[in-house]
C-alpha cells in the first residue's frame, strides 16, 4: 500500500527495515522531539522493532518518504477505537531538511481521509503544547478545531506549558 502525496512525497506503512536508516536517531535528537515523549526516554533499537513489528489493530503507522524513497517522517493514526469510532493523530517529520514544506499537511489529510473513509471513524483527535505553533498550524490546516486547554499539563525544559486540544469530525474533514 503506497499513497501519492505531494511533489514525489508518498506514505507507506513503517517497516523494519526503516531501523536501518535515519529513523533510530530521531528519537535522541531534542529539536525533533521538543513536544513529545521520545525524546525523554530513547527507545532502544529492539523495542522500536517490537514496536514495528506488533501486528496492533489499534494503530495504522505510515513512513513518509521522499522522492529518493528516503524516510523523512512518520504520521499514525494511535489508540484507534472501533467502538467510538476514534483516534488519535500524531506525526513526526524526522529530518529537518523536510520541515516547512508541506509534508505533513498532504501526509496528514491523507492518513485522516483513510481513517474517514477506509476505517469508518468518527473523530480524530490531538492534543500539543501550546508552544508548538508547527503543530497548532497543521491541526488547523487538518480543519481540527480547538475543543480545549488543559493548563500546565506539560513540564517542557524547566517550566509549565498548556496543551491544546484538538479535533476534527468526519462530517467536517474536507481531503483537498
Amino acid at each position: 500500500m503506497i499513497y501519492q502525496l505531494r511533489d514525489g512525497y508518498f506514505v507507506r506503512p513503517l517497516a523494519a527495515l526503516d531501523l536501518d536508516g535515519p529513523y533510530p536517531a530521531w528519537f535522541e535528537d531534542q529539536e525533533i522531539c521538543r513536544y513529545n515523549s521520545h525524546g525523554k526516554f530513547f527507545p532502544t533499537r529492539a523495542a522500536l522493532l517490537a514496536y514495528i513489528e506488533n501486528d496492533a489493530t489499534d494503530r495504522v503507522v505510515w513512513a513518509i518518504c521522499d522522492g529518493n524513497q528516503t524516510h523523512v517522517g512518520n504520521v499514525s493514526l494511535q489508540h484507534i477505537s472501533f467502538v467510538n469510532r476514534s483516534a488519535e493523530f500524531a506525526i513526526l517529520i524526522g529530518d529537518r531538511a523536510h520541515w516547512g514544506k508541506g509534508v505533513a499537511t498532504a501526509a496528514g489529510r491523507s492518513l485522516l481521509a483513510h481513517g474517514f473513509f477506509k476505517l469508518n471513524l468518527h473523530r480524530v483527535h490531538c492534543g500539543t503544547a501550546a508552544a508548538n505553533i508547527g503543530m497548532v498550524r497543521l491541526a488547523a490546516a487538518l480543519g481540527m478545531r480547538e475543543e480545549g486547554r488543559r493548563r500546565q499539563a506539560l513540564y517542557l525544559e524547566g517550566e509549565w506549558i498548556d496543551v491544546v486540544e484538538f479535533g476534527v469530525l468526519r462530517d467536517e474533514f474536507r481531503p483537498a
